[in-house]
């Protein structure tokens, strides 16, 4: 077993640009996508078709107590000019006692601002109520209990969740092209028939197996763990302390995607086809699993019941879970029992069949 791993890491001191090519992407996507999107705040342009000036002017001054949002006021034709043209993604249009958004396409921002929205009006209903009750008595609002903020909520949580869905989505994602790339390797020794004379060594084939997938294994895992501490202290994002859960999920998701390459093996004829098949599956995968763009942004209940058969899609909300919502490790039991289970499951499918071909 140690001689084929040995091997397998000569190979690759002799290659490196395969894993050098796919970290440097992970680099330059985790950048593009999410570290030069960092905003201070959130502009927001309000309106109104049936308030006064003075009245849109108060639900303005009303909303703005959030400071990482900034409401501005506007009228509906500039609002609806600047959404056809794309210079904003919404714009929120305010009533007496409800409110509603003009969207032009999908914005990471549009969940935290609703939620901002809907407190800021359902205290003032619930205050006007009050004085319509008691209407001969003069209602003040105190503030009894002070709430201190990290990532609870808001704008805040918002795109925090969007950074580490950007930075966990493309370190795995690029992870899954470098672990099932360096696989093709087995692919082409069995069609040389490479393979064939090194089942007819001493070797026993178990230490065959181990040797090569021990490599991939250690190979992708290596390339998870530098990224995340490169990434995240370049852009200052706080994973913080619980890495016990951490290390279990990055270790089932890496044994998953190793069994996966296995089984793609098995399964498609030469090297040439794999090199095809890779790309239409990793990214797929990428995109049913929310490793592009937030999975709650998606409501079609087919593609979400698809994203639950991808390892990624596991891998990527519990990771989040366990940064964001403080998951412990048995809080993380059922994901990680799924990406073993599917990693089981593609290994044994896929060794089986590579064994009835090198019998055949």
């Amino acid at each position: 077993m140690f001689n084929v791993f040995l091997l397998q890491w000569k190979r690759l001191m002799k290659r490196p640009f395969l894993i050098l090519m796919f970290t440097g992407l992970t680099f330059l996507f985790v950048f593009f996508m999410g570290g030069i999107q960092i905003a201070t705040s959130v502009e927001v342009p309000v309106y109104s078709n049936n308030l006064t000036n003075a009245g849109l002017t108060e639900w303005v001054d009303r909303l703005n107590k959030e400071e990482a949002m900034v409401f501005e006021e506007t009228d509906y034709e500039n609002a609806q000019e600047d959404i056809r043209m794309n210079n904003i993604p919404f714009a929120l249009e305010v009533g007496e006692e409800n409110y509603r958004f003009l969207v032009g396409h999908e914005s990471e921002n549009l969940r935290a601002v609703d939620q901002h929205v809907r407190q800021v009006f359902s205290e003032y209903n619930r205050l006007e109520e009050v004085k319509e009750e008691f209407p001969h008595n003069d209602i003040e609002v105190k503030e009894l209990i002070t709430v201190e903020e990290s990532l609870g909520s808001g704008f805040d949580r918002a795109y925090t969740e969007f950074q580490l869905t950007v930075l966990i989505g493309m370190v795995f994602y690029f992870s899954v092209f470098t672990i099932l790339f360096l696989q093709i390797k087995l692919l082409e020794e069995k069609r040389t028939g490479t393979w064939d004379r090194l089942i007819m060594t001493p070797l026993k084939k178990t230490q065959i197996y181990l040797g090569n997938l021990f490599h991939y294994f250690l190979v992708g895992l290596l390339q998870i763990i530098l990224s995340f501490f490169i990434l995240t202290n370049m852009l200052g994002i706080d994973v913080g302390t619980n890495y016990l859960p951490m290390i279990a999920i990055v270790l089932s998701f890496t044994f998953a995607i190793v069994s996966l390459g296995i089984f793609l093996i098995s399964v498609v004829p030469s090297p040439q086809s794999l090199q095809v098949v890779i790309p239409l599956i990793a990214t797929s995968m990428a995109m049913l699993s929310g490793a592009f763009w937030s999975i709650d942004l998606v409501e079609n209940r087919f593609i979400l019941f698809l994203g639950e058969l991808m390892p990624l899609k596991h891998a990527i909300q519990s990771m989040i879970d366990v940064i964001i919502n403080g998951y412990t490790l048995s809080d993380v039991i059922q994901p990680v029992g799924i990406l073993l289970l599917m990693g089981t499951l593609f290994m044994g499918v896929g060794i089986n069949l590579m064994e009835r071909s090198t019998h055949a």
